[in-house]
């Protein structure tokens, strides 16, 4: 096998996860980076994501380059196929190898859970908005999710009639002729505020040993701490011991994460992530310091343990305002770009360049590593104060996760057994 810095790799993508490609440019001998562009009308917008940067090189097909590559690398959902087919062409390819389908088919997951003897949060499948609409006339507070559609529909909380019944009426207005075909779960609340999770890789069903155990604020921050997995909460571990041999069917060979809600001695997976996340993947290109290594030798079978950087990590969302349509050109202090974290973009006279994209004023990530919480935070501060105008970073956020950290304490739920700062501190 090759040494990893001689590794020629071609990184498959949407343009969410660019930072992978980008660090694995830096300790590989070359990356090329794909992500699908061609339309009926092309846009210069999908076709430039990953120019200009120094460590990849944007292509426009990756069949053009196959023949040149040890090693291809998919970050995100989808691209079963393709990733079939280059296995049995006999390449190493770093994906979840069809696995997706237990995120993206809420059934297929719900029925895997039962499988496994996990327990399974209380539900109801209706098919059609019209038969939802009569179903939540007289429901309150509910969790109602779709499979595949994430564009069109990501998680609902129903609060009542009188405050969401125009919600359903505008998605009954975007899906048209469709409302009536599509599937939805309608979850009830699980009573607890702790929600923690696993940020790691598995290959053919094995993890390794050390992992990134974080909490997250949606769309917003991320805080973890860099454990053993044996030091873990059973209630969380019971995921990658009990999922573990489902991924194996898959051949399974990429990164995993997984969110477990927490009720008293009883836990529950809501949703698995067969990919990179977002967050924590931007801020585990900085804490995994031989990335490259667990990702070339994971595709051809073997487990690496991570050699990490620091103890803590964490990382909070960069957003500008703009209009539809609207470029930002960023002017980034060299001084902090290993920490800023910018998806869909391209680099033009040295400036970032971000076009218009699905995620909208949610442009990137900051983020930053220390040996305790406080550093981590603190780092994390100061590279913010150096950010241009006109960006806000959300690091305030952090506060709710120190408290909901301290709250797990209280309930035996240890996140670290470092010492964790009072959530003030932040503010």
């Amino acid at each position: 096998m090759k040494p990893t810095e001689e590794v020629v790799a071609c990184v498959i993508d949407k343009g969410l996860f660019l930072p992978i490609a980008q660090k694995l440019g830096e300790q590989f001998k070359k990356v090329y980076y794909w992500s699908p562009w061609d339309d009926i009308a092309p846009k210069m917008e999908r076709g430039v994501i990953g120019d200009g940067f120094d460590t990849i090189e944007r292509i426009t097909d990756i069949w053009s380059v196959k023949d040149k590559c040890d090693l291809f690398v998919c970050c995100d959902v989808g691209f079963a196929g393709l990733q079939r087919e280059l296995v049995s062409q006999g390449f190493p390819v770093w994906g979840h190898h069809g696995a997706d389908e237990l995120e993206t088919k809420r059934g297929l997951f719900l029925d895997t859970l039962k499988e496994t003897g996990m327990l399974v949060p209380t539900f109801k499948k209706i098919i059609g908005i019209s038969k939802l609409r009569d179903y939540l006339q007289d429901k309150e507070d509910k969790w109602i999710k779709m499979s595949r559609w994430r564009g069109d529909w990501e998680t609902l909380h129903w609060r009542d009639w009188q405050h969401d019944e125009m919600t359903l009426d505008g998605y009954a207005w975007r899906f048209g002729p469709m409302k009536e075909e599509a599937t939805f779960y309608v979850f009830d609340p699980i009573d607890t505020d702790i929600e923690d999770g696993i940020d790691t890789y598995c290959i053919d069903g094995n993890f390794p040993s050390t992992v990134m155990h974080g909490i997250e604020c949606k769309d917003r921050s991320y805080l973890c701490a860099v454990q053993p997995m044996d030091e873990i909460d059973q209630r969380v571990r019971i995921v990658p011991e009990r999922f573990g041999s489902v991924l194996g069917r898959y051949g399974y060979r990429g990164f995993f994460s997984c969110e477990v809600r927490i009720k008293d001695e009883d836990s529950y997976f809501i949703d698995p992530t067969c990919r990179a996340a977002s967050p924590p993947s931007q801020v585990m290109t900085e804490l995994f310091g031989n990335l490259g290594e667990i990702v070339w030798k994971g595709a051809n079978g073997l487990l690496v343990e991570p050699e990490t950087t620091a103890k803590f990590g964490v990382q909070a969302l960069i957003k500008f305002q703009r209009d539809q349509g609207e470029w930002v050109v960023l002017d980034i202090p060299e001084d902090i770009r290993q920490w800023t974290k910018f998806g869909f973009a391209c680099q033009v006279d040295g400036k970032i360049c971000i076009p218009p994209h699905a995620l909208d004023s949610m442009i990137g990530w900051l983020v930053a590593t220390g040996d305790t919480i406080e550093e981590a935070i603190d780092n994390l501060k100061e590279y913010r104060e150096q950010l241009p105008d006109g960006l806000d970073c959300d690091v305030d956020s952090l506060a709710k996760l120190l408290q909901e950290a301290q709250e797990a304490d209280k309930m035996g739920i240890e996140f670290t057994d470092k010492e964790i700062p009072e959530p003030s501190t932040v503010l």
